[in-house]
């Protein structure tokens, strides 16, 4: 861990000596003793005290460091370079921090945006003078452009913090600066600028470091995905098993305050392993079931491999990191009590971990969320009769199995969300199973003589 610190710290150096040279360059021609003194005593402490050490606090981003911080630094470094441009050729109302906050809020979320806004004001205003005034200006329009950018879920809803963030810009810059009605056509052109910029790049962004925005989920989960039309096609039972998972964990996520639109994508995606080997698994079964031919060992390892090669088709088509982890960590580290019974039975004398699935266990609250639907769905798949009483003894010898099992230990979920999650997903599945009247039968000849009149 320490090496991979040091490592870091190195590129992160390396990142940004780089940039603020380039900075220097376009603006002044030459690298200056100010260049070396704002660098090396304001710049990098800035990143290493504050805004990496606040970084390293959120959650998601220990699950994948590298995806996050090389997202985080390449939006930095992009908005830099643009506004560097700016600042020369047209004039320093033009720099605006609007396409840094939006495009990091989008694809990660309002913290990582509030950080953006402090590092992209201690840079641009350490590097052209004024510093308080500058910073202040910079990360007020920040903050506004990162919070109005929270849950927007398309492309068309991005002019709302442009124009929001626009707007309190021009009226910031007569404040802190000067009255000058030139200014304000500079501001409205440059921040509509990056905006435009932020609709062509942002795919791209998603693709190259699968770090997905709300926006590029919902068109990732367009059914007609090549792995999603396999899954349909070779297993019909997962297909729609995961539509229904989808209903389930969507409603659950919306109560609980998580990520609803990563859930009901990664429900379309969390068992494409299995459009590999259908018929192995129940739902997909029509009378004949291949695991009566063999061993409870041999049949472990193949219902683990839809895990495993669910995961390698998530790398393989670039899926969003999150969503290999719904993939890898649904099963979390259960047992497959069915064949660990029927390995007991026939005295093979084998552990328990040969019945394991392969993990970890999950460790963001979507992961648990995901696990709890999954096996809930199964449960009631195989009652004859769905009735709220049976269904709440299931869901919570359900919920104290993964407790004693460790399964929800890493995942954050309290108690009281958990009380949250088990009521919506019963509303769900009582809805999905409710009773219908049943229709009395009408004779034959009387439709015929209502039909002829």
């Amino acid at each position: 861990m320490k090496k991979n610190n040091i490592f870091q710290g190195i590129i992160f150096s390396l990142n940004f000596l780089i940039i603020f040279a380039i900075s220097e360059f376009i603006l002044w021609h030459s690298l200056s003793i100010r260049f070396l003194f704002n660098f090396s005593v304001i710049i990098l402490p800035i990143w290493f005290l504050i805004i990496y050490y606040l970084i390293n606090k959120h959650k998601i981003f220990k699950l994948h460091p590298l995806n996050y911080i090389f997202t985080f630094l390449l939006v930095i470094d992009i908005g830099i370079i643009i506004n560097i441009f700016s600042l020369k050729y047209f004039s320093y109302p033009a720099v605006t921090p609007i396409f840094v906050v939006i495009t990091i809020t989008l694809m990660m979320d309002f913290y990582f945006g509030f950080l953006s806004s402090l590092f992209f004001g201690f840079y641009f205003s350490f590097l052209i003078g004024n510093p308080l005034k500058t910073f202040v200006y910079l990360f007020v329009i920040g903050i506004i452009g990162a919070y109005f950018s929270k849950k927007i879920y398309s492309r068309v809803r991005i002019i709302i913090p442009f124009i929001i963030s626009t707007l309190f810009q021009i009226i910031l810059y007569f404040v802190f600066f000067e009255i000058d009605f030139l200014s304000w056509p500079i501001i409205a052109i440059s921040n509509l600028f990056q905006m435009l910029f932020i609709l062509g790049i942002l795919p791209y962004l998603e693709y190259i470091t699968r770090v997905y925005s709300d926006i590029g989920l919902l068109e990732l989960g367009n059914l007609n995905h090549p792995l999603l039309k396999k899954l349909s096609l070779n297993s019909s039972g997962t297909y729609y098993h995961s539509l229904i998972i989808a209903n389930l964990v969507e409603s659950a996520a919306e109560e609980i305050g998580a990520n609803p639109i990563l859930l009901r994508v990664g429900s379309y995606f969390h068992d494409i392993g299995k459009s590999l080997r259908p018929l192995f698994f129940t739902e997909n079964q029509k009378g004949f079931n291949p695991h009566e031919k063999i061993n409870p060992k041999l049949s472990s390892l193949i219902l683990n491999l839809h895990v495993t090669k669910g995961q390698e088709l998530a790398k393989k088509y670039k899926l969003p990191i999150l969503i290999e982890d719904l993939i890898v960590q649904h099963h979390g580290t259960r047992i497959k009590r069915y064949f660990y019974h029927k390995s007991l039975e026939l005295n093979e004398n084998l552990s328990a971990d040969v019945f394991k699935y392969p993990g970890p266990a999950p460790q963001f609250k979507e992961a648990a969320i995901l696990m709890i639907a999954d096996n809930i769905e199964a449960m009631t798949r195989s009652m004859k009769l769905v009735s709220k009483k049976d269904l709440e003894d299931k869901f919570d010898d359900l919920i104290q199995d993964l407790f004693l099992e460790g399964q929800l230990d890493d995942c954050g979920l309290t108690l009281r969300e958990i009380k949250k999650i088990k009521d919506s997903m019963l509303e769900t599945i009582l809805n999905m199973n409710h009773s219908r009247i049943e229709y009395p039968e009408i004779p034959k000849e009387l439709l015929k003589e209502v039909n002829k009149s």
